[in-house]
């Protein structure tokens, strides 16, 4: 297995405990992996939306982000961790919804594969999520979503209109800008044997792979 040279943007260095075999690299332009932590809400001003009373945000850090995220090339990928998450769908051109409910658990809960009848139990820790449903379907793939009825009965958020489904692991993939792995949970709290971690892994290596080949 390649050895990975990996960023992670902010002192949050633990972020990367769940990656298999890296390096940390102190240039974001040396990385093959680019991390996005965790922490507090992304400012509303960055996706256009009213403030919903349950948002906190620090636009400073939102703003030196953003600098870090247009340093990162094609080439490169981009994999974003709670905050993170969310932060890679506004960068992509997405919402926010502002506030969800049943997501701050505090322990796990079941996502499953699109796509595939496999089910995982992953961290959930979140009161905001993910809204890529404004996009063009060609930019952005949900890998994963949770499992069954969803776990919030309400999205509450300026802009938000239809939730189809909870997204919780999304790729966003805009022609000539680095692949984006966001991911709601937080695998970085999870055994490395943990069939999620060893999931996503896979995923990343296999997009490094074929960035490799391009």
């Amino acid at each position: 297995m390649k050895t990975k040279k990996l960023y992670v943007v902010g002192s949050q260095k633990n972020y990367a405990n769940f990656v298999d075999s890296f390096i940390l690299v102190d240039n974001i332009k040396d990385a093959d992996v680019v991390i996005f932590t965790g922490g507090e809400d992304v400012d509303p001003s960055l996706y256009g939306c009213k403030r919903h009373p349950s948002t906190f945000s620090n636009i400073s850090r939102d703003l030196a982000e953003k600098a870090e995220f247009e340093k990162i090339s094609p080439k490169q990928l981009v994999v974003g961790i709670c905050r993170g998450s969310q932060f890679l769908c506004v960068m992509n051109g997405g919402k926010l919804i502002q506030n969800v409910y049943n997501h701050a658990l505090g322990h796990t809960h079941m996502i499953t594969e699109i796509g595939t009848s496999k089910i995982y139990e992953i961290t959930s820790t979140h009161h905001q999520m993910q809204y890529p449903f404004n996009l063009p379907i060609d930019q952005w793939q949900c890998l994963f979503a949770t499992v069954g009825k969803n776990l919030s009965g309400r999205y509450e958020g300026d802009g938000i209109e239809n939730v189809p489904y909870e997204p919780e692991i999304v790729l966003y993939h805009r022609e000539n800008a680095p692949k984006c792995l966001a991911i709601q949970g937080h695998p970085e709290y999870m055994r490395h044997d943990s069939p999620i971690v060893i999931r996503i892994n896979e995923i990343i290596n296999s997009l490094l792979a074929n960035k490799n080949e391009n």
